[in-house]
């Protein structure tokens, strides 16, 4: 029974961490990013560096993991996220051992709930971030310690053994170094821990001094490469510490000591107030916990700090917990739930011990209430014909469950229902960027796609893009090899190969670039690309625009003529899920010199409902640039619009964008006939 309720706490929390892996959340932010660039860096070089120096420097461990994935799965936002998945599928592991070692196997089941369903770890795990690692390193690395100082009267007791704790426990501290920066500070925890046992429980510490020894040696030997590399280095390792702490005027604005007494009022009420108000690390402003789980913590807050000097177990989560909130309270934006990661295997103790209480008085009240019934029972002399209640060994902790029910329904909904459908999480972690990349993909026919991996065979589909799209955004770079792709320039003659687009950065003069590439006559047609919002950026805008040049199809016969030789090859209605979208294919019989802008109005039972203006190809493909014998798509969208051909109509003309002046329709006979021409709505197939 015991394994099967084990196994079924981590399959629902390998279920929040897995479904809908690498697309929930949407995109893929830099910093992951920049994590797969350098994992394609180790797999075509070999090299393996002692620390990372890009992005304002990196610990090796994860980006080592990220390049195993890499290396089976192929650029992709699953390969970057997949090892966050198994390290936070360990970390329930190494949690549920942490609290059992402490306080027994129930306190463990808890532990092992509470963190399956606590959205904070839940996210950490479905993203690429180096700090998932040091929550697992905590939790493993202090059950072996915990182990190390139990004392004789324990069950486990064997000296050889708890040197093997030890030496465990150093290479795992010593190994943490190499996950997170937050890990700096574990020594200023540990020292404090120190300073407790010396305080409450002497002797058992001082007893100790041989396996702290080990322990020492071992996590010094494990962490010199990386402690030899920070002295030859200090301005890599260091530099992003300097740029984020309070201690600079930048950031505590000349007011220091109120910045910190802020800071340490936001950090203190993270787990059930307030939590971190950046989209990339949670549902803004969401605490750690909701209400159940909040008041489960409160209450372990009271036990622990009842038994702080007899339970060692209860100090090690009020001393943990509180020095390894200082990377957060220390440093701009508190809270921060990165920064913070380092307190998640003690954090979640406190609940524990809640549930413990809550468990403990259920049990005590149903002893009371069981005692009454025996005397009940005994006065009515009917004992035989009343329900048996159950004993203390066979009673369930229903309030503990419901409390764990309700976390675990208010995690589901926040993060996959109000967090991925968030407009900000997908702009936080440049979603735009990521599906432009997979769109260059899914043009070439190789590689992610934005929805799944492509294998060829490749197209013939040749892609020019702005280097300033290139080098802004580092998804574009790991998810599109640079070797598929060239930069936009001026070339010394066209590109004879007409199956070509070009993805240019829109607010700057580009048609100089891209039209000098292209032999015409050609097909042309414009593409938004997807849009972006920077975090200071107060709307989104589009990221890019695609130009696509291609051989001229065949046409039907032309739908209208207009004057100044404009030629209306035809007009299609494409549905959609926000409206419709018009296109209209347009081509000249001779030079323009005038820039015309199209109008399109849509009509039910001859009324317009909806309408809308501008130049072809989103304004780029402006008529006096159209060269005699190019074919021009031009797209208009019509926002709520559902198609009923039953009964709506077109209305199409163009008229001159500096004066207003409408170009007339002609009729067969090359006469006008009005200034716009009626089609009925043809639905594309």
């Amino acid at each position: 029974m015991e394994r099967a309720l084990l196994l079924l706490l981590l399959l629902i929390g390998a279920g929040l961490r897995l479904w809908d892996a690498g697309r929930t959340p949407p995109g893929l932010y830099h910093d992951e990013a920049q994590n797969g660039l350098d994992a394609l860096a180790v797999l075509e070089t070999g090299e393996v560096p002692l620390y990372f120096p890009a992005n304002n420097g990196r610990e090796p461990l994860f980006i080592y993991l990220v390049t195993a994935s890499i290396a089976l799965l192929g650029r992709s936002p699953l390969a970057v996220r997949l090892p966050s998945f198994f390290v936070g599928f360990l970390t329930l592991a190494a949690t549920y051992d942490l609290a059992r070692v402490l306080w027994g196997r129930r306190a463990g089941r808890w532990a092992l709930a509470v963190l399956a369903v606590t959205l904070w770890h839940v996210h950490l795990s479905r993203i690429g971030f180096r700090a998932v690692l040091l929550p697992l390193f905590t939790a493993l690395f202090l059950g072996q310690l915990a182990r190390g100082l139990r004392t004789p009267e324990s069950k486990i007791h064997n000296p050889k053994s708890k040197i093997g704790n030890w030496i465990a426990a150093g290479v795992l501290y010593g190994l943490s170094w190499y996950t997170y920066m937050a890990a700096r500070f574990t020594p200023v925890a540990l020292g404090v821990m120190v300073l407790y046992g010396l305080l409450f429980h002497r002797q058992q510490t001082l007893r100790a001094w041989r396996g702290a020894l080990v322990f020492c040696v071992v996590a010094l030997l494990v962490l010199a490469p990386l402690g030899v590399y920070t002295l030859r280095h200090p301005d890599v390792v260091l530099a992003r510490t300097g740029q984020v702490t309070i201690l600079s005027p930048e950031i505590n604005g000349g007011d220091f000591w109120g910045t910190l007494v802020r800071h340490t009022l936001r950090t203190a009420g993270m787990f059930f107030v307030r939590g971190d108000r950046i989209w990339r690390h949670n549902l803004a402003w969401r605490p750690v916990w909701e209400p159940a789980l909040g008041l489960a913590f409160l209450i372990g807050v009271g036990v622990a700090l009842a038994g702080f000097r007899r339970n060692a177990g209860a100090a090690l989560a009020l001393l943990w917990t509180s020095v390894m909130t200082l990377p957060t309270l220390l440093a701009e934006d508190a809270p921060h739930f990165l920064r913070a990661v380092g307190v998640l295997p003690t954090a979640v103790l406190f609940p524990v011990l809640g549930l413990l209480w809550i468990d403990k008085w259920q049990m005590a009240n149903g002893k009371s209430v069981r005692h009454e019934s025996r005397i009940m029972n005994h006065e009515s002399r009917i004992a035989r014909s009343c329900p048996r209640l159950p004993s203390r060994e066979s009673s369930r902790p229903v309030y503990c469950l419901l409390l764990l029910l309700l976390a675990f329904l208010s995690t589901t909904y926040d993060y996959f229902v109000r967090y991925a459908n968030a407009p900000l999480a997908y702009h936080w972690f440049e979603a735009g960027p990521v599906a432009m990349a997979g769109k260059i993909n899914a043009l070439l026919g190789e590689g992610w796609d934005g929805a799944k991996m492509l294998h060829g065979p490749a197209t013939e589909r040749r892609i020019y893009i702005d280097r300033q799209l290139w080098d802004s955004w580092t998804a574009v770079p790991f998810l599109v090899p640079e070797k598929a792709v060239r930069a936009l320039s001026v070339p010394a003659a066209p590109d004879l190969t007409l199956n070509l687009t070009f993805i240019v950065w829109p607010y700057r003069n580009w048609e100089s670039d891209v039209f000098s590439h292209i032999v015409r006559p050609a097909y042309l047609r414009v593409e938004a690309g997807p849009q972006a919002q920077g975090d200071k950026d107060e709307q989104p805008f589009t990221v890019a625009m695609f130009i696509h040049a291609d051989p001229r199809p065949a046409v039907p016969e032309p739908v209208t003529r207009f004057e100044e030789g404009i030629i209306l090859r035809a007009a299609l209605v494409y549905p959609g899920d926000a409206g419709a979208t018009v296109r209209l294919w347009w081509e000249t019989d001779a030079p323009l010199s005038a820039d015309y802008t199209v109008f399109v109005h849509y009509l039910r039972d001859g009324a317009v409902i909806a309408q809308h203006d501008g130049q072809p190809g989103y304004g780029h493909l402006r008529t006096g640039g159209w060269v005699v014998g190019d074919l021009i798509l031009d797209e208009h969208p019509l926002s709520g619009i559902i198609p009923d051909p039953a009964r709506d109509s077109l209305r199409i003309g163009l008229y001159r964008s500096d004066t207003g002046d409408a170009l007339s329709r002609l009729d067969d006979a090359g006469n006008p006939t009005g200034a716009w021409v009626d089609v009925g709505v043809v639905l594309a197939p």
